[in-house]
């Protein structure tokens, strides 16, 4: 069985759906997000943005993987994952990205480009 990318034997935390919160958010392993969430956000490791999630942050990660909503600024040390279901309106910073058919993005983006 394949697991999903935001599939971790690390999950450090998690929002549920119907939670709100508003500050900083810092976090090692993976953090999962399924509420809403605005501020900002920081860990060298994975956020996951599930179905559910609505994010307005300035975010900086390893790793961002969105399946919900996100507003913002997003830098990925690593990469960003756009999944399919996906709403992004958001200025995009990382090495790598992955946007999946059925995802929507609206921003400016900045991929690959560090070291040119």
């Amino acid at each position: 069985m394949m697991r999903p990318s935001f599939f971790s034997e690390n999950l450090n935390g998690f929002i549920d759906e119907g939670t709100e919160f508003v500050g900083e958010l810092k976090f090692r392993d993976t953090f999962r997000i399924d509420g809403t969430l605005r501020g900002r956000i920081v860990s060298d490791n994975m956020l996951v943005v599930g179905e559910n999630g609505v994010v307005e942050a300035e975010i900086d990660c390893g790793v961002v993987s969105i399946r919900g909503r996100v507003r913002g600024h997003v830098r990925a040390r690593d990469r960003i994952e756009i999944l399919a279901g996906a709403r992004v309106e958001a200025t995009l910073d990382s090495p790598r990205m992955i946007v999946e058919e059925g995802a929507s993005l609206t921003g400016q983006t900045d991929v690959g480009s560090k070291g040119l």
